[in-house]
């Protein structure tokens, strides 16, 4: 989080010689770009900081002895995660019940596996963080667009 506060801090002053038409448009283009980039690492089972999602328990297999889904497979879709608008720029994260789902594996909390069924306290996996390369790709596009003004 620090250099994440390194780059405001960096950026911010630049960003204020933008008009808010010029700003919105550019935080909406960075949110969709940083969306494409989660989306990409969440289906390689990549933390941000590259190292592998925790496995899955080991638990009852179909007849085959597959799992059929990778983990998260269905909340890295637009219809879950979502770009929020807010005072101080865009914020990419989930709605509604996978917010909460997320939430759990982002911090490695407990839930219930099912309705009636047993706690769980679940490995933590990090869906939603900058990379690196994300906070290069930021400020190039900041950087970019300034520059063209």
């Amino acid at each position: 989080m620090a250099e994440l506060q390194a780059l405001t801090d960096h950026l911010g002053s630049m960003l204020l010689q933008l008009s808010d038409a010029e700003r919105r448009k550019l935080e909406t283009e960075i949110g969709r770009k940083v969306r494409t980039s989660q989306k990409k690492r969440i289906t390689k089972q990549l933390n941000p900081m590259g190292e592998r999602f925790a496995p899955r328990k080991n638990r009852i297999m179909d007849k085959r002895n597959k799992i059929k889904n990778k983990m998260f497979n269905k909340i890295k879709n637009t219809k879950w995660m979502r770009i929020q608008k807010t005072a101080e720029g865009v914020a990419i994260g989930f709605t509604g019940r996978v917010a909460f789902i997320a939430g759990v594996h982002q911090f490695g909390l407990r839930d219930k596996v099912d309705k009636d069924g047993p706690t769980v306290k679940y490995s933590r996996r990090e869906i939603l963080g900058f990379t690196p390369e994300e906070i290069e790709m930021i400020e190039q596009d900041v950087l970019a667009h300034i520059s063209v003004k």
